[in-house]
């Protein structure tokens, strides 16, 4: 599995790094969110848990996947300004169990 940044921008009134990428994976599966945030992470010098993978696809048929994501200065930085199920989907907070 390999990643390629294709566009990459700063926001620094949100704290925070904007990226698209494309992941290409011949010969294998469609990679998990949490396989995907690990190759951003590695690939931008940032933590994992900085990292939220916005949203990402896979054409049918495709061996490439396209995605965003941001990357936060800090995990609190994100929790500020990211609705609550998209924490819940990065695995950021747990989800509230309703009685």
């Amino acid at each position: 599995m390999e990643i390629k940044i294709v566009e990459k921008r700063e926001n620094p009134l949100l704290h925070r790094v904007e990226v698209k990428f494309v992941v290409s994976h011949p010969k294998a599966k469609t990679p998990t969110r949490d396989e995907v945030r690990s190759l951003i992470a590695t690939n931008m010098n940032a933590e994992k848990n900085r990292v939220i993978l916005d949203h990402m696809h896979t054409p049918f048929g495709s061996n490439e996947t396209r995605g965003y994501a941001k990357i936060y200065e800090s995990v609190e930085h994100a929790k500020k300004v990211e609705p609550e199920y998209i924490l819940i989907r990065n695995k950021i907070i747990e989800k509230k169990e309703e009685e």
